[in-house]
């Protein structure tokens, strides 16, 4: 048998498999917002141009990932800031589109899969649509007094929506693998490339927004105090935090709840915009999957 005739063979295997699965999702499950995240990546891993992680977002939203004869596969996932951006996000995983997040530059997004299918390397792509909501508001600090409380207000926000054509790739694990892989709620990373002349304006949306770290399992307490309000320490939080994995070197200004992250180096913005995905799934059983989430 050639290597076309193979192909062809294993993309058609999978699709049957694909079908007739005995104990595939039939409604979507939802994504565990407080445990998943996207990675924002630019420029490439070449000699002349290395990637940089130049930003982290909360994710939430549903998956199903394993298809049934009636629905095929598909992923519902927004993308918001940590800290105090987390707040957009409600508990179904969706964006509040009626509220605005106290960060004076930031971006939102969703994705929604239209299509899905298994490529030749046996791996799932869903196409679907990618909506970038990029929010910037200008800060004004009042004037200092004893009673200050050290509050930021903010002008009022201008808001730039886009939406392309995007494909997410799902990396871990192979599509033969998920339904197996997601009986338990394990990590799924999915991946998107999106190109300059796909996307031109995403470059520049990134790198003019604020990403604080993603905080996960954070619980917070107030800080120690002496006496008085000025010697009020603040809030101490503890957790796990996620966030970009390529600081220079050098401590951080702060490491306050909203702190933004290191200083991003440069990248060229004519490079491609990856988005990495790392999803936590809940458990499926085949009997009693989680339901979906209203829109």
């Amino acid at each position: 048998m050639g290597h076309s005739a193979m192909r062809k063979a294993l993309a058609a295997a999978l699709a049957a498999l694909f079908v007739t699965a005995a104990r595939a999702q039939s409604l979507p499950t939802q994504i565990d917002a407080g445990h998943s995240y996207a990675a924002l990546w630019m420029g490439r891993n070449t000699e002349v141009s290395v990637a940089v992680n130049t930003g982290v977002a909360q994710a939430g939203g549903t998956a199903a990932l394993v298809p049934t004869a009636k629905a095929p596969p598909a992923l519902d996932v927004a993308l918001v800031p940590g800290g105090a951006g987390a707040g957009l996000l409600t508990p179904a995983g969706t964006l509040r589109r009626d509220q605005i997040a106290s960060i004076a530059r930031y971006t939102v997004m969703s994705f929604r899969s239209s299509s899905a299918r298994v490529r030749r390397d046996g791996r799932l792509e869903l196409s679907g649509e990618l909506t970038v909501i990029h929010v910037t508001r200008e800060k004004i600090l009042g004037d200092w007094s004893w009673g200050y409380s050290g509050s930021t207000t903010y002008s009022d926000p201008v808001t730039k929506t886009y939406t392309r054509p995007v494909k997410f790739v799902v990396l871990t694990p192979h599509a033969e693998f998920l339904e197996s892989y997601l009986q338990e709620p394990k990590e799924v990373i999915a991946a998107a490339e999106i190109a300059l002349a796909d996307f031109p304006e995403l470059p520049g949306i990134v790198l003019d927004s604020d990403w604080p770290i993603v905080a996960q399992d954070e619980e917070c307490s107030p800080g120690p105090s002496s006496g008085g309000r000025r010697d009020y320490s603040g809030t101490v939080c503890t957790g796990k935090a996620i966030a970009i994995t390529n600081p220079p070197p050098g401590p951080p200004p702060s490491t306050g709840r909203d702190y933004s992250g290191m200083p991003r180096p440069v990248v060229p913005r004519e490079g491609p915009v990856g988005i990495v995905l790392h999803l936590r799934l809940t458990a499926t059983d085949g009997t009693s999957p989680a339901s979906a989430p209203p829109h």
